[in-house]
């Protein structure tokens, strides 16, 4: 999964009057629910063929990163936009995301909005589910089978669902923690050695 989060020149008044109809085949899912937010912005949020594989922001392959440049980001904080992108790439509403991320959703909205960034611990939040998509994508790889395999997908429905290993619980319920979101990684780990997850 590449996401790529750029912000486009301005466009001249000649490139703004494309047709409804050419406006609404443009762009992910998450442009077009927020089209009149993105398009105000000239914000385009798109997979990225032939990228690396990864969650980018500011042209940094954030899972991949050094931890000075994580770190960084962090910081700085995501764009808000990316709650509702990430959301559509694990087959989530934005409601869900919310709910699951523990986040306010009358912030994030207001956040998207104002074109303004997430704070720090929530960017955390996200960034723990970008790290366990791309740990998945990258154990699918290495088992030589990643071809038609969408980790973004398989990540929001493993999440859904009630895990024995939990306790019956669903994994979604240990996000909003540093040391539930290591139990999760460790899960997924023992997947590929074969060990009971």
């Amino acid at each position: 999964m590449a996401l790529i989060l750029n912000q486009d020149p301005p466009k001249t008044k000649a490139q703004t009057r494309a047709t409804p109809q050419a406006k609404s085949a443009e762009g992910s899912e998450s442009e077009r629910k927020l089209g009149p937010v993105l398009a105000k912005r000239n914000i385009r949020i798109k997979g990225a063929a032939g990228a690396k594989k990864g969650f980018v922001v500011a042209k940094v392959v954030v899972a991949r990163a050094n931890p000075d440049e994580r770190i960084a980001l962090l910081r700085t904080g995501f764009p808000a936009v990316a709650v509702a992108d990430l959301a559509d790439k694990m087959g989530w509403s934005r409601e869900h995301a919310f709910d699951a991320l523990r986040l306010k959703r009358s912030t994030v909205m207001r956040k998207i909005k104002a074109e303004a960034k997430l704070e720090t611990s929530e960017s955390e939040r996200l960034l723990s589910v970008v790290d366990i998509i791309d740990q998945v994508q990258e154990m699918v790889e290495r088992a030589g089978t990643p071809d038609g395999f969408d980790a973004g997908r398989w990540v929001g429905s493993w999440l859904d669902t009630s895990n024995p290993a939990l306790g019956g619980r669903r994994p979604a319920e240990y996000l909003d923690t540093h040391e539930g979101v290591q139990i999760l990684r460790r899960l997924i780990a023992q997947m590929e050695s074969g060990a009971y997850a």
